[in-house]
């Protein structure tokens, strides 16, 4: 005779489902970096009034990315600082 299944036998889709939230933003974040990365490969001239510079699109992003961060975080202390 055939039958179902045994109790506790391993499945993989059961394992995928099981996966913590964590686990899949880890997982799907370096496939969205790859994919940007992939699609930002043209070369962009940045214009500053003291330099010049040709580079790819992404990077340019990725320093404008930081750039911002850098600025932002020092500013969102001092706002939660004033509460």
């Amino acid at each position: 005779m055939a039958s179902g299944p045994e109790r506790g036998s391993w499945s993989f889709g059961r394992w995928i489902a099981e996966l913590p939230g964590r686990v899949w933003v880890a997982l799907t974040l370096p496939v969205l970096g790859v994919s940007f990365v992939a699609q930002n490969r043209v070369p962009v001239r940045i214009r500053r009034p003291v330099f010049e510079a040709t580079w790819p699109l992404w990077p340019a992003l990725l320093v404008m990315l930081v750039v911002g961060v850098l600025i932002g975080v020092p500013a969102r202390r001092r706002s939660a600082k004033r509460r």
